[in-house]
């Protein structure tokens, strides 16, 4: 019997665009030589991602640290000036103050079963979301709460003991394949995709809104 929805944050409750982010790259460019804003981040999310396959477990770090290596990592390559924890600190910004997705109010108002956010966020940023937003999850379970990042299989294995939850209890909500799906689909939970439709793989169920996750409960 299923008792619980997890659910990402980033991309999938609220906006992966925002003001705040648009200003970063804005800055980024003003004081790089590469022009391109979306070069910029394309490379600064390749880091990050090496990042945090890194940090996790014995090597764990919080999500900012994070952020601002990956910031002076691509400093030399694109010849990057400035203080990195300004960059940083747009970024938190970013964090804190992206819109949720119509959908998500729905959803949160809608759900017949509690409903979890695991995020690879700092939790204090997400806590801060959602009350920007006024959404309140039963829990936010981040990597701060289990020293893994999405990918990892440990981060979903630590977010069901915290729960006291059964994979087969619990479904997982997510907007991307090779973080959201494959963590979900490592400790055997059912995982639904959201925005994406050229997935083939059978055990991913694909939605378009939030909403439809009901039709599976």
């Amino acid at each position: 019997m299923l008792k619980a929805i997890f659910i990402d944050h980033m991309g999938t409750l609220v906006y992966e665009q925002s003001e705040w982010l648009t200003k970063l790259m804005d800055v980024c460019v003003e004081n790089s030589k590469e022009k391109d804003a979306q070069k910029i981040g394309e490379l600064w999310y390749q880091k990050h991602d090496e990042l945090i396959a890194q940090y996790n477990g014995e090597n764990y770090k919080k999500e900012y640290d994070i952020a601002l290596e990956a910031f002076e990592k691509i400093k030399d390559e694109i010849g990057l000036e400035g203080d990195s924890r300004q960059y940083c600190d747009l970024l938190v910004q970013h964090w804190i103050h992206t819109p949720a997705y119509d959908d998500s109010y729905d959803f949160f108002e809608q759900c017949p079963l509690p409903i979890y956010i695991i995020t690879n966020n700092d939790l204090t940023y997400v806590e801060e979301s959602m009350k920007n937003l006024e959404l309140e999850p039963k829990a936010i379970i981040s990597s701060e709460t289990t020293h893994y990042y999405k990918p990892a299989k440990e981060m979903f294995e630590k977010a069901l003991e915290i729960t006291k939850l059964k994979a087969d209890e619990a479904v997982y909500i997510g907007d991307s394949y090779n973080k959201d799906m494959q963590s979900a689909k490592s400790v055997g939970m059912r995982a639904f995709l959201i925005g994406h439709k050229d997935i083939d793989d059978p055990e991913i169920t694909c939605i378009d809104t939030l909403l439809d996750v009901f039709e599976y409960l």
